[in-house]
């Protein structure tokens, strides 16, 4: 069992998890996450079983990953936080340092020399019964570590709840419409398009507008490179196809409308079209039109299809292509182009968790700097002469070394 406790709180087990996030973070990076299954069918035809069976396409919240950032934690929480005591209390390290034997033998003078000289570098002076004298500088050294673990453990924490605790709606929202939140900001898409150039790219341009009248202006959002304003984030999250028409009256009125299933088009309520469906394409053999129910990007060769209604009764199957007018009594239905339309993810963050980041991320970094660069020297100084203890000391070394040469210097003069 303690075996199993050191290695838990080992560095070598830390950066073990470090780099499996590493690895699942750059997973999740590339492959879209969060999307419909046929994406990846059509996307990915040689991998989709794979990422599916996985949890590549949702993989931040699946069970694997959730078990590697609470192991992380727990590993940075055994490192740092449970050592504090013993980096904060340091006697020990005193106590150990004024048992090691002399490394530079100095005479009696000599000796004195070595303590002004650590006095006027504004050592720290501890004396102990009868052992010697410590000087010690940089103290707060010891600590970088200790921060350096806490930064990276406040940095995985406040990225979970940056991660998990968003508020999150998907809506649905057609091009030159907005979406209205409960606070006042209005989402607008400007434009939507599943592909440019025969490739596939699913890109929405989108204003965000806040209640206060500041807006992101016309930004591209695409998948996994949403558009950020205030703690709102919106992503492309689905896409579909609608079909529109536009209705004119014999007076010359007209209005549009989008079509679902099953929406009936009548000035009376008996007369008038039944819509079924838009399908993307079409094929014809021996006279015969078949629609063809699914496809891939946009739609090729748009077909309508609805019934005609007369006092009631369905009474004829009809196909119309975008620029087809049907007439109904005193109305014309005109066909229109379809309308491609993305399917928006709204994330809205806790602002004061990107602070926490922020700050964290600080944190981290000063830890970082003070463990490379502000490392804490000690010095043990007996009547027999004196041992610097620690790594990378070789300023104090030289500052010593001049300091004796210039007494003794002085000392033949």
């Amino acid at each position: 069992m303690k075996k199993v406790f050191q290695f838990l709180r080992s560095m070598k087990f830390g950066l073990i998890l470090l780099g499996l996030i590493i690895v699942i973070s750059l997973i999740g990076s590339l492959i879209p996450q969060s999307q419909h299954p046929m994406t990846y069918v059509n996307q990915y035809p040689n991998l989709y079983r794979i990422i599916l069976a996985c949890g590549f396409d949702h993989i931040f919240t699946t069970w694997y990953f959730l078990l590697i950032t609470a192991m992380l934690c727990i590993n940075l929480t055994l490192c740092s936080v449970i050592r504090f005591r013993s980096v904060y209390n340091h006697r020990f390290e005193i106590d150990r340092a004024v048992n090691v034997p002399s490394a530079v033998v100095l005479s009696k003078e000599q000796t004195e020399v070595v303590k002004r000289v650590l006095e006027k570098d504004h050592c720290t002076k501890h004396e102990t019964e009868g052992k010697g004298t410590v000087y010690t500088k940089n103290s707060f050294g010891r600590f970088g570590t200790f921060i350096t673990h806490l930064g990276i453990l406040l940095t995985v924490i406040f990225w979970a709840a940056a991660m998990y605790l968003p508020k999150i709606l998907d809506e649905t929202c057609y091009p030159g419409e907005a979406i209205v939140l409960e606070d006042g900001t209005k989402i607008a898409v400007e434009s939507f398009s599943i592909e440019s150039e025969g490739k596939l790219d699913f890109k929405s341009i989108v204003n965000i507008t806040l209640p206060d009248g500041r807006e992101s202006g016309l930004k591209e959002s695409s998948v996994n490179h949403p558009v950020s304003m205030g703690k709102y984030k919106v992503y492309q999250q689905t896409y579909g196809t609608i079909g529109r028409v536009t209705v004119t009256s014999d007076n010359g009125k007209e209005d549009s409308f989008y079509l679902e299933t099953n929406d009936f088009l009548s000035a009376d309520g008996k007369n008038g079209i039944l819509y079924d469906n838009l399908y993307p394409d079409f094929t014809e053999e021996n006279g015969q039109m078949q629609v063809i129910s699914s496809t891939t990007g946009s739609y090729k060769n748009p077909v309508y299809v609805y019934t005609i209604v007369k006092d009631g009764q369905q009474t004829e199957v009809m196909l119309a292509f975008p620029g087809d007018v049907q007439e109904i009594g005193a109305f014309k239905i005109h066909f229109d182009d379809p309308v491609e339309y993305p399917g928006l993810r709204i994330k809205q963050s806790p602002v004061f968790i990107n602070y926490c980041l922020l700050i964290s991320f600080l944190i981290m970094t000063a830890g970082l700097y003070i463990t490379f660069f502000v490392q804490p020297v000690l010095i043990t100084v007996n009547e027999d002469g004196y041992t610097l203890i620690g790594s990378r000391q070789e300023r104090m070394n030289i500052l010593l070394k001049d300091a004796l040469k210039e007494a003794e210097g002085k000392k033949n003069a």
